[in-house]
């Protein structure tokens, strides 16, 4: 009897299961995936993405051709809940039913966690929401022509560590690009022990080697900050040390969106989803969840709340997983595992593009911005737009 799989969410994770089901089922069951929106935009793009001058379709690009090749149903909606019980998706017009569900719709910015940290208000944003990020892009080229103080870092609880330090070097390139790299003061605020922790540990690479970089570009750093309230000019640590800024931003925590976090024995206290090896929920074996929506444990404990961070190998890992589980339930097969220090691996394995990129040994400061001023960026973004678009050509590999 054909069933149905429905996937909530079309990012990297969603995006890379429905991709992979397609091929494991060859059309002998019916794929649905749901989105508000068909594009799937390259995210680590919003790191760079307000210096430069790329616009949306060229860090994105339509599914719906792809989903069309494969013979998936696409399905423009918003979800706003799901019954477990009765295996229902809830969404603004119709309800769905499934046989099978994976959750794949990443988390959201939980800003009312800290006082006055609501983009694009007291603070700037490079967190998933396009919109906000391009008002990024407005507000950066407002300041360039009356530059001042600049505070970036990670807030407590935050996971997205990495996104911060590639934001701060994108930002000193094209400080120094505009003569004034000397003459504004840059503070870096993380909730982090020690520089290029990352909320996993570190990278096994000394950290005096990031702290030499950040003197030589004179970053006042504070480790073990507590953002106590974000004001409009300021920003105030709960340590009571007040920080004069004119251009905020700041990663913050994040939390399950709210179609799980309202959904009755779904989530966790911070709305993620608590998965098996297997990727399935425990208590609900035909409902599996991928990428940003999925409960990592902290491996790490230090004296502020530190959380795992989401990479887009890592979600790409869970997404496999968790089809080719769905793949052998419905064939009669083995499950496979993937442990969680298997995914914490992966996440350091894309942590080591960036390490290598800025972390090193460098003659002098202005070497680390050199990849930056090569344009390297982009071009990442464009090969691997490539490789999603390719999909339905065999581009993604089912390993």
């Amino acid at each position: 009897m054909k069933k149905t799989i429905a996937i909530i969410g079309s990012s990297f994770a969603g995006y890379t299961a429905a991709v992979h089901l397609s091929k494991l089922l060859n059309g002998k069951h019916e794929i649905i995936v749901i989105d508000q929106k068909p594009e799937f935009v390259f995210l680590p793009s919003f790191m760079w993405y307000p210096f430069n001058s790329q616009d949306l379709n060229e860090i994105s690009f339509d599914t719906r051709s792809v989903y069309d090749d494969l013979g998936i149903k696409f399905v423009e909606r918003t979800v706003y809940g799901f019954d477990l019980e009765d295996q229902l998706i809830y969404t603004t017009d119709q309800d769905f039913h499934y046989d099978y569900l994976l959750i794949a719709t990443g988390a959201r910015p939980r800003y009312e966690s800290i006082k006055g940290l609501k983009p694009p208000e007291n603070s700037w944003s490079i967190c998933c929401d396009y919109k906000q990020v391009d008002k990024t892009r407005n507000k950066w080229k407002d300041f360039l022509s009356d530059p001042g103080p600049i505070v970036i870092g990670a807030s407590q609880k935050a996971g997205y560590f990495f996104a911060a330090y590639e934001f701060l070097f994108n930002m000193l390139y094209h400080l120094h690009k505009e003569n004034i790299l000397d003459k504004v003061p840059v503070h870096f605020v993380t909730s982090e022990p020690y520089l290029t922790h990352f909320g996993i540990g570190g990278m096994n690479e000394d950290p005096a080697i990031c702290e030499d970089l950040f003197n030589q570009f004179n970053i006042k750093t504070h480790l073990n900050a507590e953002i106590h309230e974000i004001k409009s000019g300021q920003v105030r640590l709960e340590d009571g040390t007040n920080i004069d800024s004119d251009f905020t931003m700041i990663i913050p925590p994040f939390m399950g969106v709210n179609a799980v976090n309202t959904t009755r024995r779904l989530a966790d206290e911070h709305g993620l989803i608590k998965v098996t090896e297997r990727y399935h929920h425990p208590e609900y074996p035909n409902v599996y969840a991928a990428g940003g929506s999925v409960s990592i444990p902290q491996n790490y404990k230090f004296k502020v709340g530190l959380s795992v961070p989401r990479t887009h190998t890592s979600s790409e890992i869970m997404a496999k997983t968790a089809a080719k589980n769905i793949a052998a339930s419905l064939d009669g097969k083995p499950p496979v595992s993937i442990t969680t220090e298997e995914i914490y691996e992966y996440i350091r394995k894309d942590m080591d593009y960036m390490k290598r990129m800025i972390f090193q040994d460098y003659k002098n400061r202005y070497e680390a911005l050199n990849l930056i001023a090569k344009g390297s960026q982009e071009k990442w973004t464009s090969y691997s737009l490539e490789k999603y678009r390719n999909a339905a050509n065999n581009a993604l590999s089912i390993k």
